[in-house]
């Protein structure tokens, strides 16, 4: 059954060309994984698919299961035809904010946020690790002349490619635009980390999944930050040729936060606080650094 849709705008950057849209059509229990990047996409995209699944499965979240959309450097006919053929639930991946996606009141909306400053420093090392120089000129001189980009780099077209504190805005107030409609579902990395048993719990019954005995915890273990990077550190795909990072474990970098730690100085956080507030809410600003502060 396809789904009415609303797709208000197109952007296209340097990895996003959200034309790829235009050919797929949307089925009520679709599951979209629309993240900014470095928010904890991936750590997401595995959660959801092992709940379609109903059991742990080894790189449950890669492309080849849950497919990243509106990636310009891949073959958008291609995957819409894979995800046209599957005869499961679909999971499927995008960074760009929602005004930008085929939006309909049936399928799912997970959004995840992390603390802009860790993900800005995620993305830096993410950067660094990538074989193709596509984001370099962002990160461009220290940490302090990358960090003062992020604060002050204007929007264009390119959405979240812009990988800057006013992309991040805009991903966050198109997602808050539609949170009344019920299917639009909020989480943040530091509540992932606190208490995932609990989130992932959260996520199963918004998704409308029952697991087996036992399953939510087999889950939460599989999708923990060690388990991942372990997993891919077996794969026989962390030093391909044809993945795009030099070491494919190094995709899951740290999971730490905290990550300005010793490498900005005081004046420079000064200068985040000062640029959140004239963007955000208070009550955002709370939630986007720190989550909820729920624990186990």
């Amino acid at each position: 059954m396809a789904v009415e849709t609303e797709k208000l705008r197109d952007y296209r950057g340097i990895v996003t060309d959200t034309t790829a849209w235009d050919g797929l059509d949307l089925r009520p229990d679709d599951v979209f994984v629309v993240t900014p990047p470095k928010c904890g996409t991936t750590w997401m995209l595995n959660i959801v698919m092992m709940l379609i699944h109903g059991l742990p499965v080894p790189d449950a979240g890669g492309s080849q299961h849950a497919p990243w959309i509106d990636a310009s450097f891949r073959d958008s006919a291609e995957i819409i035809a894979f995800l046209d053929g599957l005869d499961r639930r679909r999971c499927i991946k995008s960074h760009t904010p929602l005004d930008g996606v085929k939006y309909g009141p049936e399928p799912s909306y997970i959004v995840v946020y992390r603390h802009p400053v860790d993900m800005h420093f995620s993305l830096r090392a993410h950067a660094a690790n990538m074989k193709h120089d596509w984001l370099d000129y962002m990160f461009e001189g220290d940490d302090r002349a990358g960090f003062a980009r992020f604060l002050t780099a204007p929007l264009t077209d390119m959405g979240t490619d812009d990988l800057s504190l006013l992309s991040l805005h805009q991903h966050y107030t198109e997602s808050k635009k539609r949170v009344g409609n019920g299917n639009v579902h909020f989480f943040h990395y530091a509540d992932l980390t606190r208490a995932p048993r609990a989130e992932i719990a959260r996520l199963t019954d918004l998704l409308g999944i029952t697991l087996a005995p036992g399953m939510l915890d087999a889950i939460t273990q599989a999708t923990s930050f060690k388990a991942m990077r372990a997993a891919t550190e077996r794969s026989e795909r962390r030093f391909h040729k044809e993945t795009p990072f030099h070491d494919l474990a190094d995709f899951y970098h740290s999971g730490s936060s905290g990550k300005w730690e010793g490498r900005l100085t005081a004046d420079d956080m000064e200068a985040y606080e000062a640029r959140m507030a004239a963007l955000f809410a208070p009550e955002d600003v709370q939630w986007l650094n720190w989550g909820t502060g729920i624990a186990d």
